[in-house]
């Protein structure tokens, strides 16, 4: 008993240095894989971006005050400011000189756009579509031929296809901003430096907009009517956060609806459940296509 006692003890030192070994092992490795986070979207403060933003906000000031039918999308600043949903840039600093520019010309507009306005774009967007006639018949159709739907987001949802692959129309509608000339170093390529190339279709049938980022190109223009199941543009990884080394290779898809005056956007798992029964309903589609109906 005399001689086991110091065994033990010298066993149960060697048992603890090994574990906290094993222990700041663990911690070094970690530390070794930092967690990704966003680029900053401030920048430099400069004479000439602060002549840019006045003018964007003045210009979506004039086409408040006469809007019609002919200037409905001659602003994409101010479409974008129509398709964001309420709380978005509620509390962003709009004034703040080295804050990212295009979201600061959102941000003001919206401070000019209240809801009986954003009543009357809906309202001149209906009419549009109505006098345009339809682009095809009412159905849906996924949005990527994608292998994984995930992404950190709330209000958006990262479908995962190959660079390349077409992105298409989810609905029948008419794109409201299309945009393909992003560049990393212009802040003012594009509404959403995040959200590089992008497209805002609107669907008429339930005063939804769908909204497409990240893209390599783009074959549509604001203004123009599309199918559902339609080729808008292909995958890529514009944007500031998609154009990072290991990023991209995806599409960022959203969706706001518009309700008397007011947009919400729809969560992430609203957005799973809808591409759930969108990929349900395309199977049957093309099930029901492929096997014709014996005569008789």
């Amino acid at each position: 008993m005399t001689t086991s006692t110091p065994i033990a003890r010298l066993a149960l030192l060697i048992l603890a240095a090994a574990c906290s070994a094993y222990s700041s092992g663990t911690v070094r490795t970690t530390r070794r894989h930092p967690v990704s986070r966003p680029l900053s979207l401030d920048v430099l403060p400069a004479p000439e971006i602060e002549i840019q933003v006045a003018a964007e906000v003045a210009k979506a000031r004039r086409i408040l005050d006469d809007l019609n039918k002919e200037n409905l999308f001659a602003s994409p600043y101010l479409v974008s400011a129509i398709y964001y949903h309420d709380d978005f840039l509620s509390d962003f600093p709009v004034d703040r000189n080295t804050a990212d520019p295009e979201r600061r010309i959102i941000g003001q507009i919206s401070n000019v756009l209240p809801p009986e306005r954003k009543a009357r774009f809906m309202r001149l967007l209906h009419e549009v579509w109505a006098r345009s006639g339809p682009a095809g018949p009412e159905r849906v159709a996924l949005p990527v031929a994608y292998s994984v739907a995930g992404g950190g987001h709330r209000y958006a949802i990262d479908l995962f296809a190959p660079e390349g692959a077409p992105v298409y129309a989810v609905s029948r509608g008419l794109v409201v901003l299309s945009e393909r000339d992003w560049s990393a170093v212009s802040l003012f390529s594009t509404t959403s430096r995040k959200g590089g190339n992008a497209v805002i279709v609107f669907d008429p049938d339930h005063d939804r907009f769908y909204r497409y980022c990240h893209m390599s190109a783009v074959q549509v223009s604001a203004g123009t009517l599309v199918a559902a199941g339609q080729v808008v543009g292909s995958v890529g990884h514009s944007g500031l956060n998609a154009a990072r080394p290991g990023h991209g290779r995806h599409l960022h898809f959203e969706a706001n609806e518009y309700l008397e005056g007011h947009v919400r956007a729809l969560d992430y798992r609203h957005l799973r459940a809808m591409l759930r029964q969108w990929r349900s309903t395309s199977a049957l589609r093309d099930s029901t296509v492929s096997t014709p109906r014996r005569a008789g």
